[in-house]
């Protein structure tokens, strides 16, 4: 499992530096599938844990590790989201995605990745 395409990909987001030391970093290869590349990357809190979420081609990939814990994931489908909400303020961002009845709420994101983020889940609406 090789991490060095997603380092790539990240370093050509330019988003390196904000995930380099990032454990979810090195689960992104067992994680991810082959076809799928990294479009936008974000990081926040969501009930009570610290996420890495990766926003591919068809789904946006929720990884948390804990050292004790271990790892969990959820992958969500664009074609399950009923509406987003991305919002940037003064120093952090917000993600909200509604899964129909479900909503998900990723908090105190970096600023810097709000932008595409939001292209990507608007170009992911349009389709």
């Amino acid at each position: 499992m090789d991490k060095a395409p997603h380092i790539t990909r990240l370093k050509e987001l330019n988003l390196w530096d904000l995930f380099h030391y990032r454990p979810e970093l090195k689960v992104l290869p067992r994680i991810l599938p082959q076809e799928e590349s990294i479009e936008a990357a974000t990081a926040g809190i969501s009930a009570g844990k610290r996420w890495m979420v990766v926003f591919g081609k068809e789904a946006a990939y929720f990884i948390h590790v804990h050292l004790v814990n271990g790892q969990q994931t959820r992958k969500v489908l664009y074609a399950d989201m009923t509406d987003f909400s991305v919002r940037k303020g003064l120093f952090f961002g917000r993600v909200v995605l509604s899964l129909g009845e479900n909503t998900i709420k990723l908090e105190n994101c970096h600023r810097r990745t709000m932008d595409r983020v939001q292209q990507v889940l608007a170009d992911c609406a349009e389709k």
